[in-house]
């Protein structure tokens, strides 16, 4: 064999391995580096909300009174807890703001905000007890959350934005007192921040003016949301009493 012959087989085998490397670097680039996502659980939340209502209709009943009709929604909801969880040796890292924390015990702490303006119909089948409502809008979620070791600390404020579905079950004792299920679901196409969230309420609420109206119940909240490339995500699951004042007014007054 000649050494031209012999050059270009080397050459081939080079012009391979270079590929090779190079195919390596980009599947292993795009796999990202391995996380352990950031957990919190806390059952002992107090869930505090305020909501304004403006009702669509005749106007004869006051305005906290339970009626068929259309309504614009605009609320705020308010959680705050914390949490513990275990970071293991040979465990990936749970990276937050760019903070990396080895294997430890860590504490993950969040305050979250959720406000929503949302078209709201109700409706009474043949002035019956039972009612069913249905809303859909804008949600606006912004969570701060963070997580400290024994050495580390490092926190992040998150912010996002999506559609808001909610459907709800009225049993009306009375035009002023009733218990109530909701169920709402929020998205976000949001690559940095809350992407996802459930609420499930249960509450009995009573009109203690034309105006006004206080719930009183229990709420169980799911926050779920990306990190950046590199970073954790992260699920909350909170739930605890929830209290709620409701303000309700009449477009036409």
């Amino acid at each position: 064999m000649s050494f031209a012959e012999l050059n270009k087989i080397g050459t081939r085998r080079t012009t391979t391995h270079l590929l090779t490397v190079m195919l390596a670097a980009l599947i292993l680039g795009g796999c990202g580096t391995a996380t352990t996502r950031i957990d919190a659980e806390d059952n002992r939340v107090a869930l505090p909300a305020l909501s304004a209502n403006i009702n669509f209709g005749d106007g004869t009943q006051a305005a906290s009174e339970l009626h068929t009709g259309n309504a614009i929604e605009i609320g705020i909801a308010k959680a705050k807890g914390s949490d513990s969880q275990s970071l293991v040796t040979g465990q990936p890292p749970v990276i937050l703001n760019g903070t990396k924390f080895s294997p430890d015990q860590l504490r993950n702490d969040f305050n979250y905000d959720f406000a929503n303006v949302s078209w709201r119909w109700r409706k009474f089948f043949s002035e019956r007890s039972l009612g069913l409502e249905v809303s859909a809008g804008a949600g606006f979620s912004s969570l701060n959350l963070a997580v400290s070791s024994s050495t580390q600390y490092a926190s992040d404020h998150l912010y996002s934005r999506g559609p808001l579905a909610r459907v709800g079950l009225i049993w009306r004792l009375n035009p002023s007192t009733s218990l109530q299920g909701r169920v709402s679901a929020f998205l976000s196409s949001s690559d940095h921040g809350v992407n996802s969230m459930a609420h499930y309420e249960l509450f009995y609420a009573n009109a203690f003016q034309d105006n006004l109206t206080l719930r009183a119940g229990y709420a169980i909240w799911e926050v779920n949301g990306e990190g950046l490339p590199g970073m954790s995500d992260f699920q909350l699951r909170l739930s605890g009493p929830a209290l709620a004042l409701v303000w309700d007014f009449n477009a036409g007054n």
